[in-house]
């Protein structure tokens, strides 16, 4: 499980703008998530607080130690090696037994070496390489190019396909369709929806989120809040949850209409004036009922273009 307990982070020191504001959540282990908020909010922060490229103010994040984190990093990976050996070498256990055997260890080690590789799948290592580089466009001519041959999107490609390949127990997305065409953004969802360990999704495409993930963490003015299903079912829940919020907040303005009716009309009466009282320290207690608020509409100013000239 990983747990968020009481994160706060600020941007501009000490002072500056807080991104989280004693944040708590639990995310299961394997689950699916999408992570959602407003375009700032801090979703992308959040993934380095995670992965400890950030360090919070104040507060924990716990990941178990046992889980590798895979992060999809924003800088394209370049060198001479091909597409194909920069996604095998993202294997860091498979590269390293492959090595170790290379030096010719002794006889025992050589038999637990070969175990292990064969426990992880090793030999069939450069087969399933190959065929999440076909998923995202990267045909088998492609696959054997060395990296600075192809441009920068195919070469975020080759970066997702590298970290998809080395399946970590935590997998942090931030917008992964950013360089894909409708293909293999396809094929990136059928592979997210049977994805055997636990992955959080930043991105701002929605049919993404609703189909590749079981669960929604929405970040909102500082706090996370979890909820069970996709992108669209978690609209319709917020939205249910705006209806009731703003129903209980008119029933609390009604009674603290009445409350205060009671009390202007029997305030300075003696008979009732002990029941006015009461009155008084009920409307102290009513604490005012937070609403759910919209975001703010976005607002777009077009000048006024100049006439044309008619064409001659």
């Amino acid at each position: 499980m990983l747990t968020i307990s009481g994160l706060t982070y600020r941007v501009g020191g000490r002072h500056g703008r807080a991104l989280f504001d004693e944040a708590n959540a639990q995310i299961p282990a394997r689950c699916k998530l999408g992570l959602v908020g407003r375009n700032g909010a801090g979703k992308s922060t959040l993934l380095d607080l995670i992965r400890g490229r950030l360090l919070p103010d104040s507060g924990d994040i716990f990941v178990p130690k046992s889980w590798r984190i895979g992060f999809l990093a924003q800088e394209a990976p370049g060198g001479e090696g091909t597409a194909l050996d920069t996604v095998l070498a993202a294997d860091k256990e498979r590269a390293a037994l492959l090595r170790e055997l290379e030096r010719d260890p002794a006889p025992l080690r050589i038999a637990e070496v070969e175990a292990r590789l064969d426990e992880i799948g090793a030999r069939a290592a450069p087969a399933r390489a190959a065929r999440i580089l076909a998923g995202l466009g990267l045909d088998a001519a492609m696959q054997e190019r060395p990296l600075f041959e192809l441009s920068g999107g195919w070469r975020m490609r080759v970066a997702l396909a590298a970290v998809l390949f080395a399946e970590p127990d935590l997998l942090l997305l931030d917008e992964p369709t950013n360089h894909l065409d409708l293909e293999a953004a396809l094929w990136l969802e059928r592979f997210l929806r049977r994805y055997r360990h636990s992955f959080i999704l930043v991105s701002h495409d929605r049919q993404l989120l609703n189909v590749a993930t079981t669960t929604t963490l929405h970040l909102d003015n500082g706090k996370l809040a979890l909820y069970s299903g996709g992108f669209d079912a978690f609209l319709r829940a917020r939205r249910e949850a705006a209806t009731r919020q703003a129903a209980l907040a008119q029933r609390q303005q009604r009674e603290r209409e009445r409350l205060q009716r009671f009390i202007d009309r029997f305030r300075y009466k003696a008979s009732k004036a002990r029941q006015a009282q009461s009155r008084v320290k009920a409307l102290a207690r009513l604490e005012p009922v937070a609403l759910i608020a919209d975001a703010a509409p976005v607002s777009l100013c077009l000048p006024q273009p100049p006439e044309l000239s008619p064409p001659r």
